[in-house]
């Protein structure tokens, strides 16, 4: 490609070679000297911040953006990272700035327009934040994703009737009938169905297996880690010797931490495409496509653990999905789960307008119960991952079959 020609190749690649050899310092010249080049493109530029916020330099990539962007022919891109560097730092007047000179250069800035409406949003200007979106709808006339992301980020700010105007754009361009009425439920919060179609869940996941792990990186998801602290606090040690099933195992992201207390590790989930991420692991002996909330297990009272990080969140009724699981464990067996928390309801669920599901920690409590387990033994409060910028509240429990 010809932007990956330009004289910025050499020290960026320098830079790269540094960051891959575990030297952050020598990252900073050469990653510099690349965003210097008035000839730098867009993916270049990228990588250069990219490398730098990476190495710890924070300041010399903010410097080297400022730089580039009183030059002569800065990019969108320039202003774009530029914008959000200002947006992460709580600078609002300088973010707005930036990404603003973003949009205008490049209309179909979807991140640009996400960070610039969420500024507009957190200072009550919903008029601005809708102006922002609507700049993007005419580059993407035909989206409907665009426009139902958008109507997601007002619902989660309160701004209802933006919210459902958005939804009302997307339905003549939407052409799965059966995802545009659960999105539409989840962002006006007019009857939400319990369970959402199989189908759908399934189709989105295998939609965006190849970047799943990206995509939980970029909102700081914590699952691993949870699960990490809950196998010390609950004492199951490496070397444990556990016949382990990883349910809604996904990509395969807990399969580091659950390998070393397994004697055999499986998987399920409901994406076909997903499993074939996990399967790229070598960690899973088997790997079962399955609908937790539909189905029967697949290997009734084999496991010893059985373990579910952020799977609740895609239902509302936690019970079918909870038995499920209860007949995949030996007696006496252990399941720990994972969901997002709902104060406000703690007998109930609440579907959020992110499409996930949120339940109040006695419904939960009741709902292991009446699919067989013990009272919980370990309930901790945690943050599962960021969501629109801020932390999402939720908690992971644990309880015995009985």
């Amino acid at each position: 490609m010809v932007d990956d020609l330009t004289p910025a190749r050499l020290p960026l690649a320098e830079a790269a070679r540094a960051a891959a050899s575990g030297n952050a310092a020598g990252v900073k010249t050469p990653a510099l000297k690349a965003l210097s080049v008035k000839e730098i493109s867009a993916p270049e530029l990228s990588r250069a911040v990219t490398l730098l916020l990476d190495a710890g330099h924070g300041e010399a990539a903010l410097r080297a953006l400022r730089k580039h962007c009183e030059g002569k022919a800065p990019l969108a891109a320039g202003f774009a990272r530029l914008g959000a560097l200002y947006f992460e730092a709580d600078k609002r007047g300088p973010a707005v700035r930036a990404l603003s000179r973003a949009m205008r250069m490049h209309a179909d800035d979807r991140q640009s327009a996400f960070l610039l409406a969420d500024l507009h949003l957190k200072a009550g200007d919903v008029a601005a934040a809708e102006a922002v979106w609507h700049a993007v709808f005419a580059a993407r006339p035909g989206d409907a994703d665009i426009r139902l992301r958008a109507a997601t980020q007002f619902a989660h700010f309160g701004a209802t009737d933006p919210a459902r105007a958005f939804v009302a754009l997307a339905t003549p361009l939407h052409d799965d009938p059966v995802e545009l009425a659960f999105m539409r439920a989840a962002i006006t919060g007019d009857s939400p169905p319990e369970l959402p179609d199989p189908g759908y869940i399934a189709r989105f996941f295998d939609r965006t297996a190849a970047h799943f792990d990206a995509s939980l990186a970029g909102v700081q998801y914590r699952g691993p880690e949870v699960l990490s602290a809950t196998l010390e606090s609950l004492a199951i040690p490496p070397g444990a010797g556990l016949t382990v099933l990883d349910a809604g195992c996904g990509s395969g992201l807990s399969a580091a931490i659950l390998a070393p207390i397994s004697a055999r590790l499986d998987g399920l989930d409901i994406s076909p495409g997903i499993l074939e991420e996990a399967a790229k692991t070598g960690a899973y002996a088997s790997l079962f496509t399955l609908d937790l909330a539909r189905d029967a297990a697949p290997e009734p009272g084999l496991y010893d653990l059985v373990v579910a990080m952020d799977v609740i969140i895609y239902t509302g009724n936690a019970t079918p999905a909870l038995a499920t699981m209860a007949q995949a464990l030996k007696p006496g067996g252990r399941l720990v789960v994972t969901c997002e928390d709902a104060p406000d309801r703690p007998d109930g669920w609440r579907l959020t307008p992110s499409g996930r599901y949120c339940h109040g920690q006695d419904y939960i409590r009741a709902a292991l119960t009446e699919a067989g387990f013990n009272p919980p033994d370990h309930v901790a409060a945690e943050t599962l991952r960021n969501e629109f910028r801020r932390p999402v509240p939720g908690f992971v429990i644990s309880a015995t079959r009985k």
